[in-house]
């Protein structure tokens, strides 16, 4: 919303999961008829966009951003803006931006805190410069798990989106101001120092090795819907038979009421889906609608 009101002339907005209620607190594009209708998000946002600046050409992709459809989607973009709930596809955002060369602006929050950091690759340090693989720790710091202010979000977006107009501006990286961190309840806002290009490039997979591990989809979920029943089945590729954590997924959903726990299996609800983890790193999803449903909601519930 920020940089359509600002004047950039295009944007594309990919997204593959659809308006709930429960995005209404913090995601202020959509309202209680996209709830109710189901709307998918990248629709519905770009209609909201649409009345907001009519000289600024705004298109929704209702797809899921995945290494089979990630460079083409992307297109000849001066900027890649992340919005993603889950590591996988920032991590994949990240392979995108430093193989094309494309500008990114990473964002990320839960809970009162949240983070930003703007790439341009060749004169910054990448996602993977600072991250070079997703914690245990990171994986689980989620709005799932903590919840988010309103506020955050809005503070996240306002420092991301200003950090997008100077990449969009070729304002130069010293413009930029590299990893912020962010806590609006304690009213917190911090610089994070960075180590030099060349310091972060020698440790870095994709800057200094070129190992674009997740745009070749080594990392990314696999999914594949089942015969005739709306049911999708799903795991990580680098470790199809790794177990899953059943215990952490039942002290997370223990205050919901279809909670059902077996030895080698949890079964929960969420809303009219029917989720089944299985210890063997197997997920079964019942009646998500369609592949992108059902990987929103593994991403969101089981692995986040």
């Amino acid at each position: 919303m920020h940089l359509v009101r600002a004047g950039v002339g295009q944007v594309r907005i990919i997204d593959r999961d659809v308006v709930e209620q429960r995005n209404l607190a913090d995601q202020v594009l959509y309202t209680e008829q996209d709830a109710s209708e189901g709307r998918p998000k990248a629709d519905a946002a770009a209609a909201a966009l649409a009345g907001v600046n009519a000289d600024c050409e705004v298109v929704g992709i209702v797809a899921d951003y995945a290494p089979g459809n990630a460079l083409r989607v992307t297109g000849a973009a001066d900027l890649l803006v992340d919005g993603a709930d889950n590591l996988e596809t920032k991590f994949l955002l990240n392979d995108v931006a430093v193989a094309t060369g494309i500008p990114l602006v990473y964002a990320g929050c839960a809970g009162t805190e949240g983070a930003v950091l703007a790439i341009r690759p060749g004169h910054t340090c990448c996602l993977r410069c600072v991250w070079p693989k997703p914690t245990e720790s990171a994986a689980r710091m989620t709005c799932e798990i903590r919840g988010l202010l309103p506020g955050t979000a809005a503070a996240v977006a306002a420092l991301q989106s200003t950090e997008a107009l100077k990449l969009l501006l070729d304002l130069g990286a010293g413009s930029l101001c590299g990893l912020l961190r962010i806590d609006v309840w304690n009213g917190v806002l911090r610089r994070v120092p960075l180590p030099t290009l060349g310091g972060g490039l020698r440790s870095c997979p994709a800057c200094g090795d070129h190992d674009f591990a997740y745009l070749r989809g080594e990392h990314g979920t696999i999914a594949r819907e089942l015969c005739g029943d709306d049911t999708v089945l799903l795991h990580a590729p680098s470790a199809p038979s790794a177990a899953v954590d059943l215990e952490r997924l039942q002290r997370r959903h223990s205050d919901n009421a279809s909670l059902r726990v077996r030895p080698e299996c949890v079964h929960f609800e969420i809303g009219e889906c029917r989720i089944l983890a299985f210890s063997s790193g197997r997920t079964l999803i019942h009646g998500a609608g369609g592949l992108n449903r059902a990987k929103s909601l593994y991403a969101r519930y089981v692995m986040g």
